[in-house]
């Protein structure tokens, strides 16, 4: 009787124990899956019926740091998986609806852009053979596709929805005029807490009885260097952000457009940064300034924004990104966030200054 018993017992135990093995092996497999497994395969991006999951978007981060740092060229990393997002989408909406207005790309339009891309500048190619270019490109595209690990097919596809993009954005960019009305805009940054009143009678009185540009722009400088709280490089400049055209820093060009030369702005609350207050001052204005390159660049860039935008009701558009995935795609990446010394102004970055 008692050895059944202990039979039975044991063969329990047995029992128990390949239960408690199963289930440890059973959480750690549903921890594998849960955290190596799906999170790759979570969508992120779809237009119609293309879809981009998590680790697409890794895939094209790295590649966009690793194109960089074969250029010999450095990236921010903090915002470059948020614009790598942005691009992904607004490529695939260009992607599709291009044809719409007749704009596509050819495979020999690709091989042109490619050569152009990796062939041997003018000063390597001095003495060499046709033959020891072709042969030193196609090196060097190999290399490339080497170092970015990347395969030719995927990189074409890349390199077809750039193009597409710029050709796209050359398309709308066509609206965009030559001469444009223009006010010469400066900029003043102050906390709630500073001496608003005190500025404001100093430029007063240093402006008093003036009507030129020169008075005017003199003046402001004297009361940014004494109160701005402005990065160093606008102190610098005394507050000077340049010919502004409509729609080149619209968050803001409602404050300013219509001054008078030589008034300053009530103040405006920085978008960015609540804490701060902007004060806008334009020394000068013409109806019919021409626009520079750059301005006009800018302004073309908004163009293709606002027509993707008009585009985007016509299609089937996912998008989600939170710090999840952030964090996530940051974690696969794993690279460090370097700071930029100095801090960029973003109205010099829209206007192309130093």
């Amino acid at each position: 009787m008692r050895q059944p018993r202990l039979r039975r017992r044991q063969r329990l135990a047995i029992g128990a124990v390949g239960a408690a093995i199963f289930l440890i092996l059973a959480v750690f497999a549903i921890g594998y899956v849960v955290a190596f497994v799906l999170p790759p395969r979570e969508l992120v991006v779809s237009v119609n019926d293309v879809k981009y999951t998590r680790g697409d978007l890794v895939e094209l981060v790295r590649i966009k740091q690793r194109s960089a740092e074969f250029a010999g060229e450095s990236i921010d990393a903090s915002t470059n998986i948020f614009e790598s997002l942005q691009t992904v989408v607004e490529n695939e909406i260009i992607k599709q609806s291009a044809p719409s207005l007749g704009v596509t790309v050819s495979d020999s339009e690709i091989d042109t852009r490619v050569d152009a891309m990796m062939r041997p500048s003018e000063q390597e190619s001095l003495g060499k053979s046709d033959e020891q270019i072709t042969r030193e490109t196609k090196e060097r595209y190999s290399s490339y596709l080497n170092m970015v690990q990347i395969d030719e097919p995927t990189h074409r596809e890349l390199v077809r929805k750039s193009m597409l993009r710029e050709k796209v954005r050359t398309y709308v960019g066509d609206s965009v005029p030559f001469v444009a009305e223009q006010v010469y805009l400066f900029r003043l940054v102050m906390s709630s807490r500073g001496e608003i009143d005190i500025m404001n009678i100093k430029f007063e009185d240093a402006i008093r009885g003036a009507n030129n540009p020169a008075t005017y722009q003199a003046a402001f400088f004297e009361i940014v260097r004494e109160f701005s709280e402005d990065i160093p490089e606008t102190i610098r400049r005394g507050g000077e952000i340049g010919w502004v055209a409509k729609g080149v820093i619209p968050d803001y060009e409602y404050a300013f457009f219509d001054l008078e030369p030589g008034q300053i702005t009530d103040p405006i609350p920085n978008v960015d940064n609540k804490n701060q207050l902007y004060f806008f001052m334009i020394s000068d204005k013409q109806k019919g300034k021409e626009l520079s390159p750059s301005v006009r660049d800018e302004l073309k860039n908004k163009a293709l924004v606002e027509w993707v935008n008009q585009q985007r009701k016509s299609h089937e558009v996912y998008a989600v990104f939170n710090s999840d995935i952030y964090n996530w795609i940051f974690e696969q990446m794993k690279i460090s966030i370097d700071i930029p010394e100095p801090t960029p102004d973003p109205f010099q970055q829209i206007l192309g200054g130093p």
